[in-house]
Formats: C-alpha cells, structure tokens, sequence
C-alpha cells in the first residue's frame, strides 16, 4: 500500500488500516537502505543472543505487558511507544505469554505481565503464566454476573 495515499480514505473512514500501520508505512518509506536493514537485523540478533544466554532453556523474564494498567479504547493511539513493552519481544522471536494479574486498587481495570522464554521455550512460558495467574488475582470479569 502507498501510505500517503492511504491517508485521505482514513480520513473518511475508508481506509482498510489503521493510523498507527499508515505511519509505520511512512516510516518505512523514509528509511534508506538495505545496509541499514542489516545492521538493524544484526543489532537484533545480538540482543537476542544476549537475553538467551540469560535465560537458558529453564529460565524466564517477568515484565508488564503495559506501563500503565489497561488504558481506554483508543487511548494507545496516544501513547505510540508504549507498545515496546510486547513489541521488543515479538521482534526478538521469542515466546511470550500474557498473564492477567487482576485490577489495579485504583482504577478497576486489569493489569497484567507477560512471562518470556528463549525461542522454543513457550511450554515453560505457559505453564509459568498458569501457575501465576493460580496464584494471583487471575482473570476478573469486567462486571459482576448477574445470577
């Protein structure tokens, strides 16, 4: 897609994408060169290399899913580099799982952390979240159920 040209049918509500994938194609036309793709793919790589060496095959990372407990609908689209908190993860190529922890004490909406592994540890991500979320607060309705 030509992010530029996608534009004007986001504007009236015809665009197939969202704001946030359209400036991400902006982004992407204003890079400059595969040399960079591949320093950037290296720099990758080590970073991953280095979190694995961590971890090993038995070990995991706790960290939040978000900075801030759940925001309103839309609301991220304000906060742009708030997705880093999974994004990192997700371009590392490593497992990781979500972990609903129950409220936040003030505001009543949910927080979580995610549990990541080294690649191919996502059985141990999974059962590490299940044990969590048993000891925890876990999953919460939104709203009390009416019996």
């Amino acid at each position: 897609m030509n992010p530029f040209m996608e534009l004007l049918p986001w504007l009236i509500g015809r665009s197939r994408h969202t704001l946030p994938a359209i400036f991400l194609g902006v982004g992407e036309k204003a890079r400059d060169t595969a040399a960079r793709d591949e320093e950037l793919r290296q720099l990758r790589n080590s970073l991953r290399e280095d979190l694995e060496r961590c971890l090993g095959e038995d070990g995991v990372f706790v960290y939040p899913t978000h900075p801030l407990p759940a925001p309103y609908h839309n609301q991220p689209l304000l906060m742009p580099f708030n997705f880093a908190y999974t994004g990192v993860f997700n371009v590392l190529g490593l497992p990781a799982t979500a972990v609903p922890m129950g409220l936040a004490p003030d505001e009543g909406v949910p927080v979580g952390l995610q549990v990541v592994g080294s690649r191919y540890c996502d059985r141990l991500t999974v059962a590490v979240a299940s044990a969590l979320e048993g000891a925890f607060s876990g999953w919460i309705p939104p709203f009390p159920s009416s019996e």
